[in-house]
């Protein structure tokens, strides 16, 4: 039987109506994959690509913080993500105005900024005010507290506290009126009657206009699903990056999405991908060791490590483990941003090279450049599509990671 047009047409129309009906059965599943069992095809295809961000310690001269993010978005770096850490490192927010004043192309974000040491109302008007240099390039990630806090004495925000400072932010820099009440002196000051009503109403004055991607950083349950509820983006970060930990995070960002009436594909996320990369694995390693001994010191670190499923007995070195521990605490600032890494890799020898490597394969992606393309291909299966590479020194830039993307993982992606 021979088709009028007309009939074409229809059938056509037919079969695009019933693929847009599937894509649209499928959009709940946000980054999650999906394939058909003969063909292995890949039905909720991605329309962008990988998106690659690397850490920067601001611990060097502002210049040089600036040609080393020019340089990175040369290579074909996605975004870059600055440590806001003031006790030791430069201003975060000077630092990332000069870098998008000397960039195009590439987004630019505090990682992560912790209400506390400064007041919600200051970041909220920083964080506008840097808006302007990139509009578009531009995010504001939040955490509930690191070193920016401790090393001020300031304890981390509970739930409670970092729910109120995201709600804060977020109304502020959109230009609500009274987000905050100005204290009563302010109030009744010029006032013989003993109120004033320009001061009884407070709103930033550049707030408003294209709103400002706010993300929460999360680990566990809580923050996930606060960040599902009220946050743009979503920074996890797993404590294995796998797939069932990967999952259970986001199961608990979807159910905050649920919560605002939001699908989890709202949430843009971001994987927090804790490694680095060096000309061999066991280069890789060593670099990395000081970020194992003091969760190895601490009474909890065989736990850890039946967790993980590492079968290794720590007791007969445990009272070296605690000596390295103690050591690193008189190195500056803190153990997790040590001024001489090199002397905490001396230290961190403590811990077996067998044991070392066993860890850095269950919580960190490290090795040589060809290595770690792979892990992250294999996280790319998984639905990730957007990484932040966390490499592990603060006060120095790092080199290796850019070089290694620059020839070999950023073609990979097609990223270069």
């Amino acid at each position: 039987m021979t088709l009028s047009p007309l009939m074409v047409i229809y059938a056509v129309y037919l079969s695009v109506r019933s693929q847009f009906r599937l894509k649209a059965a499928l959009a709940p599943l946000g980054n999650y994959r999906v394939f058909d069992s003969k063909s292995d095809q890949n039905i909720n295809q991605r329309v962008e690509p990988m998106q690659i961000d690397l850490r920067i310690a601001s611990s060097k001269p502002v210049a040089e913080i600036v040609d080393f993010a020019r340089r990175c978005e040369e290579a074909g770096f996605s975004g870059l993500g600055f440590v806001d850490s003031h006790t030791f490192l430069r201003d975060v927010y000077v630092v990332m105005a000069q870098v998008l004043q000397h960039t195009e192309r590439i987004r630019v974000r505090p990682a992560v900024t912790c209400p506390g040491p400064r007041h919600t109302s200051v970041i909220a008007s920083v964080a506008k005010t840097v808006q302007e240099l990139g509009p578009d390039r531009f995010e504001l990630w939040l955490g509930r507290g690191g070193s920016a806090n401790f090393l001020v004495g300031l304890s981390g925000l509970r739930l409670a506290e970092i729910r109120k400072a995201i709600v804060e932010i977020k109304a502020f820099m959109a230009g609500d009126w009274d987000v905050y009440q100005p204290a009563e002196s302010v109030q009744k000051y010029g006032s013989e009657t003993g109120t004033s009503k320009r001061a009884e109403h407070v709103r930033l004055y550049h707030g408003g206009g294209e709103p400002l991607p706010v993300y929460l950083t999360a680990s566990g349950p809580l923050n996930a699903r606060l960040a599902g509820e009220l946050c743009d983006g979503v920074l996890i970060h797993p404590a294995m990056a796998n797939e069932e930990q990967i999952g259970a995070l986001r199961q608990w960002v979807a159910e905050g999405a649920a919560l605002a009436g939001r699908q989890a594909s709202d949430v843009h996320e971001v994987l927090q991908m804790e490694g680095l990369v060096r000309d061999t694995l066991k280069d890789a390693v060593r670099a990395w060791s000081p970020r194992l001994v003091t969760p190895l010191a601490k009474p909890s670190g065989q736990e850890w490590l039946n967790q993980l499923g590492i079968d290794y007995d720590l007791s007969s070195f445990k009272e070296k483990l605690q000596e390295a521990a103690a050591k690193f605490l008189t190195f500056y600032p803190d153990n997790n941003h040590m001024e001489d890494w090199q002397a905490a890799e001396k230290v961190a020898e403590v811990v077996p090279y067998e044991l070392q490597e066993a860890l850095v394969e269950k919580t960190a992606i490290a090795g040589d450049p060809d290595l770690v393309t792979r892990r992250m291909k294999e996280l790319e299966a998984l639905g990730i599509h957007h990484i932040y590479l966390y490499p592990a020194e603060s006060f120095t830039l790092p080199e290796h990671e850019l070089r290694a993307f620059k020839e070999v993982i950023g073609p990979a992606f097609n990223l270069s």
